[in-house]
């Protein structure tokens, strides 16, 4: 009984114009710009927290229980050590393969091998500022690729 006493008094037929409105309303709504502040982006990966990954692991900060699989709290810190390095390596790798030819070119006189650029980046940004080290990992690496190694006219690639 109560559904047919809706169906009849709220039932689309007689709501239609109200519908439209509503639909008009929201995508007026969607089409005009907000008005409210972009948040601004915090890098995912800061220089700080890639220093911080290429430091050792204080054995009394890991979280060990004597029930845990690795044997000592000593062993858990070297494990996470070496994680942390190759999560790094991995990282200046992918900026390299990222940048090489775009953001900083190799010279003529000097092709560094990988483990080189690798050493310069960890080097570079260990002997950076604190105010230096909250930017974007990844664009202060590039920053030093390209000081040392800037692309000549023609030598850029794109795509």
């Amino acid at each position: 009984m109560a559904i047919d006493a809706y169906l009849k008094v709220g039932s689309f037929s007689q709501s239609g114009g109200v519908m439209r409105a509503v639909i008009i309303l929201l995508g007026a709504m969607l089409a005009l710009p907000t008005a409210a502040q972009h948040a601004s982006v915090a890098p995912w990966m800061t220089g700080a927290r890639l220093v911080k990954l290429l430091g050792n692991v204080d054995p009394a900060t890991v979280n060990w229980t004597p029930d845990h699989p690795i044997r000592s709290r000593a062993a858990a810190a070297e494990y996470f050590d070496m994680t942390n390095g190759e999560f790094v390596h991995g990282y200046i790798q992918a900026v390299h393969d990222a940048t090489e030819g775009k953001d900083w070119c190799w010279s003529d006189k000097y092709h560094p091998k990988p483990h080189e650029l690798e050493a310069d980046a960890r080097s570079s940004l260990q002997r950076m500022s604190d105010a230096q080290l909250k930017r974007n990992a990844a664009d202060l690496i590039v920053e030093v690729w390209r000081a040392k190694w800037p692309c000549s006219t023609g030598q850029r690639r794109t795509g």
